[in-house]
C-alpha cells in the first residue's frame, strides 16, 4: 500500500482524519440541478487552499512530483471521494509547459497562479459521451475584430461552473488545437448534467469566445503529441484515484462486516464474506502496485502508453467491483441515503468511464500490442 508518508502531514490529516466522512458528502450536488450550497462551496475552497499551501500544485507546475506522491495523492482523494479541478488543472499546467507557452509573460503568470492555488482550469475534449478523448472533437476557429475566437460544443466538463479557465481541446485542419478561454466569458454557456453521481459535470457551449493571449497554446502540429502525453498523465492520476475509491469502499465494507450480526455472530466471521474481502484487498494491492509502476515509467519519460491504458481499465473495473461488494455487505441499508457506501457505488458508475470507456481503452490497447 502506498504510504501516506509521501504526502505532507496536513494532507494526510485532512484526507484520513475525522474530516473524511465530511469530504465524502462534500462532493454531492443537489438533485435536479441548482448551485452548490454556500457552506459546501466554502469547504471546497478550504480544501483547495490546503492543497496549494502544502505545495502539491507547485510540484506539478515545476515538474517535481514523484510517482509515490502522485499515487498517494490519488489514493487519498479517491478514498475521500473528493471532487476538485486538480487533475484538469495539473494537465493544463503540463501542456502549457510542454509546448513552451510558459515563455510568454501571460502564461508564466498563469502558471504562477496555478502553483499558488489562485486559479483553476477544466479540460474539455469531448462533444459527446461516446467520444474518445484521445481523438478530440472538432473545433471551429475564427478571427474577429477583437482577435481570434473559438466556437464549439463540449460535454462532461468537470467543475466548469467553479473554475476560472476552460482548456478546450479540439481537432482542426492543422492538427490539435488547445484553446484556453475564460469560464465566465459572456460567450460561454454552461448546463450541469444531472447524473447518477450528482457531480460537477457540465455541457459547455462556446459562442465565438476569445482566446486567452490572442492565440492557441502551442502550434497545432505539435500539440497532438503534447495532448496525448498529457492525457496519459491524466489517466494515470485518475487510475490512482479509482484505486483510492476501491480502498475506501473496502474500508466501509470491512467496518460493516464487523458490526453487522447474522446467525449470532459478526458477518466478518463467515468465511465466504471474509475470503471475498481478503481477495478484494489483494486485488487492490496488485492494481495499486501496477498503477504506481506505470506512473514511475511515465514520469521518467519512458513509453508507457499501453501500460497506462491497462492500468486505467484495471482500476476502473476494480472501483466498480469494490463498490458493488461493499454495497452487498451492507445489505438493504447500503442503498439508503444514510449509508456512505452508496456514494462509492454511484461515483464508480461514472468515474470508471470518465477518461475512457472499457471498450475504448481495450481497443486502443489492442492496437499497441
Amino acid at each position: 500500500m502506498t504510504s501516506v508518508a509521501a504526502l505532507p502531514a496536513e494532507l494526510a490529516e485532512l484526507f484520513e482524519g475525522d474530516l473524511a466522512p465530511v469530504l465524502r458528502r462534500m462532493g454531492e450536488r443537489p438533485l435536479g440541478g441548482g448551485p452548490v450550497a454556500p457552506e459546501q462551496s466554502d469547504a471546497r475552497a478550504a480544501v483547495w487552499e490546503t492543497l496549494a499551501a502544502t505545495g502539491v500544485l507547485d510540484a506539478v507546475v515545476d515538474g517535481t512530483q514523484s510517482p509515490e506522491h502522485l499515487m498517494a495523492l490519488g489514493d487519498m482523494m479517491g478514498g475521500s471521494l473528493l471532487r476538485s479541478p486538480y487533475q484538469d488543472t495539473a494537465a493544463a499546467a503540463e501542456l502549457i509547459t510542454a509546448l513552451g507557452a510558459h515563455d510568454s509573460d501571460a502564461y508564466a503568470d498563469l502558471l504562477d497562479a496555478v502553483a499558488d492555488g489562485a486559479t483553476t482550469v477544466a479540460l474539455a475534449p469531448r462533444a459527446t459521451g461516446t467520444d474518445d478523448p484521445y481523438e478530440p472533437s472538432p473545433l471551429v476557429l475564427g478571427e474577429g475584430p477583437s482577435g481570434p475566437w473559438v466556437r464549439g460544443h463540449r460535454r462532461f466538463v468537470s467543475c466548469a461552473d467553479s473554475v476560472d479557465w476552460i482548456l478546450v481541446v479540439g481537432t482542426v485542419a492543422a492538427g490539435t488545437a488547445l484553446a484556453l478561454v475564460r469560464a465566465d466569458d459572456p460567450g460561454v454557456t454552461l448546463r450541469r448534467h444531472d447524473d447518477i453521481s450528482r457531480g460537477d459535470l457540465h455541457t459547455v457551449e462556446l459562442h465565438e469566445v476569445p482566446l486567452y493571449g490572442g492565440r492557441l497554446i502551442g502550434d497545432p502540429g505539435l500539440a497532438r503529441h503534447a495532448w496525448h502525453r498529457a492525457l496519459a498523465t491524466v489517466r494515470i492520476r485518475h487510475a490512482a484515484t479509482l484505486v483510492g475509491q476501491a480502498q475506501g469502499a473496502l474500508a466501509l465494507a470491512v467496518e460493516r462486516a464487523k458490526s453487522r450480526v447474522q446467525f449470532d455472530q459478526p458477518l466478518a466471521r463467515h468465511q465466504s464474506v471474509a475470503f471475498t474481502l481478503a481477495a478484494l484487498f489483494a486485488r487492490i494491492t496488485a492494481v495499486r502496485s501496477f498503477v504506481e509502476e506505470t506512473a514511475r515509467a511515465l514520469i521518467d519519460g519512458a513509453e508507457a502508453d499501453l501500460a497506462v491504458l491497462q492500468a486505467l481499465a484495471l482500476a476502473a473495473d476494480l472501483a466498480r467491483d469494490a463498490a458493488a461488494q461493499g454495497l452487498h455487505v451492507h445489505g438493504a441499508h447500503g442503498m439508503t441515503e444514510d449509508a456512505d457506501i452508496q456514494l462509492y457505488f454511484r461515483r464508480a458508475a461514472l468515474d470508471a468511464v470518465l477518461w475512457g470507456s472499457p471498450t475504448q481503452l481495450w481497443n486502443r490497447a489492442a492496437t499497441l500490442l
